[in-house]
């Protein structure tokens, strides 16, 4: 099963175009390539190969569970949460290969985000059924794939070795997903980066801390998830130009919008340029941060 992603939301080609005029397959008929590399394309492109039907985080599947793996995810509301192929290689007790890259190119970090949906979760598209996740927190995982690769090594959950001149790794994915499970159960934030304090935006001291405590958790043994989350409630007049983050109020076009440097760039602002490429909306009343760091205390 690899990646046969079309994310092109950047670019201004959105999603496969075969996906405009068609409402959801068991396969997928496109042919359009996917922009993960050779290795996905080639697996892809053999004859037997099938394709999970979603309009920008598609997968292609061989073998003898192509079929049950990649048929439901047309019902799949999100890229990463229920219904796309990772539950099925959950169920077949499979593995997540990462040949020559970091941990950073597991799309299926987002895997709970999705399922819990979580206050950071991002923006929305429903036509693709896609989100702009880091647009209410930059990701640790992008953001410093140093350590989360570090973190996936020392937890035990990540084998690497050799293939051909690349260093590899190899994740089983129960294993996966228990760590999953056991570090959003400890912390539900535990993948923004955000402020340290009330005074500094070294958002790497954050990611520092986040995962030494992601490691201290998988320590105590796995944890599930906690049926029920009370997340704090969304108020989008609220912006805290006291955190180190807040990077000003600026206009766009006839608006003048408040933007955070812990937020990636947003996909309706992103094109006006200049500090809306660089930054995002702000997201105060449902950031950890503010939840850390109270205003008036």
């Amino acid at each position: 099963v690899v990646p046969s992603f079309r994310d092109s939301l950047w670019t201004g080609r959105f999603g496969f175009e075969a996906c405009k005029e068609c409402s959801g397959q068991d396969v997928c008929s496109s042919t359009e390539p996917g922009i993960q590399g050779a290795i996905p394309e080639e697996v892809r492109k053999r004859p037997e190969s099938l394709r999970s039907c979603h309009p920008t985080h598609s997968w292609s599947a061989i073998g003898p569970h192509a079929y049950d793996i990649v048929k439901d995810h047309r019902l799949s509301p999100t890229p990463c949460g229920r219904g796309n192929p990772f539950e099925k290689v959950l169920d077949l007790d499979g593995c997540v290969v990462i040949l020559g890259v970091g941990v950073n190119t597991i799309t299926l970090w987002h895997y709970y985000e999705d399922i819990l949906k979580v206050p950071y979760l991002g923006k929305y598209h429903p036509e693709q059924r896609h989100l702009s996740y880091c647009t209410a927190g930059l990701r640790i995982q992008y953001e410093f794939p140093g350590i989360m690769h570090d973190v996936a090594r020392a937890s035990g959950i990540m084998r690497t070795g050799p293939v051909g001149k690349s260093t590899s790794g190899l994740i089983r994915a129960r294993a996966f997903e228990k760590f999953l499970a056991t570090i959003m159960a400890d912390d539900p934030f535990c993948f923004t980066v955000r402020p340290p304090d009330r005074e500094s935006d070294d958002l790497a001291v954050d990611a520092l801390r986040k995962a030494e405590r992601m490691l201290a958790a998988w320590r105590r043994g796995p944890a599930p998830l906690p049926g029920q989350i009370n997340w704090p409630e969304d108020d989008p007049n609220l912006v805290r130009e006291d955190c180190p983050a807040f990077a000003g109020w600026h206009s766009g076009g006839s608006k003048v919008y408040p933007l955070c440097k812990a937020n990636g760039r947003h996909p309706d602002l992103f094109r006006l340029g200049g500090v809306f490429n660089d930054y995002g909306l702000t997201s105060c009343a449902r950031c950890s941060w503010n939840l850390r760091f109270p205003s008036g205390e």
